[in-house]
């Protein structure tokens, strides 16, 4: 599977919704993006059927490789999200998602990298602050000595 056969692929699925456009990246993705759930049904089976992939295959294709041809590259502003995960440690997940999209409007981040970004870096923060063993126990050193010196 490659961009140009999936999206052919997703250009006869919009023939087939009667849909006329022109067979190109940028406009297809457009189009989807602007069709409701209902409309969309039936995409990845169409799909998948013309590729001779699975059902699954073609959705993840779309979504994890083909769409980020549309989002802006986050490599550059990777370090200001991470600061900013480390400075409102206190926000929830979603809601430095957002800060960081507002933050920057002029540019299409995708919502779901950004979204992983900052789950991994508060996942991270999270297992510094209140390290555990691969058990899943939570202890700190002091804690550690205290028990040895009460064995003994």
């Amino acid at each position: 599977m490659n961009q140009n056969t999936f999206t052919s692929a997703l250009f006869e699925f919009l023939q087939s919704k009667n849909i006329t456009i022109q067979n190109d990246s940028n406009t297809i993705y457009q189009q989807l993006q602007t069709m409701t759930v209902c409309e969309r049904r039936g995409i990845w089976e169409f799909v998948a059927s013309i590729l001779k992939v699975t059902t699954s295959q073609s959705h993840n294709y779309y979504h994890n490789t083909w769409c980020m041809q549309f989002y802006d590259d986050l490599s550059p502003y990777r370090h200001i999200l991470t600061n900013l995960v480390k400075q409102n440690s206190e926000k929830d997940s979603s809601e430095l998602v957002q800060d960081f999209l507002d933050q920057y409007k002029d540019k299409n981040f995708s919502r779901h990298t950004v979204q992983q970004i900052v789950n991994i870096q508060k996942s991270r923060s999270s297992h510094q602050q209140n390290p555990t063993n691969q058990i899943g126990f939570s202890a700190n050193i002091s804690q550690c000595v205290r028990y040895l010196d009460a064995v003994k």
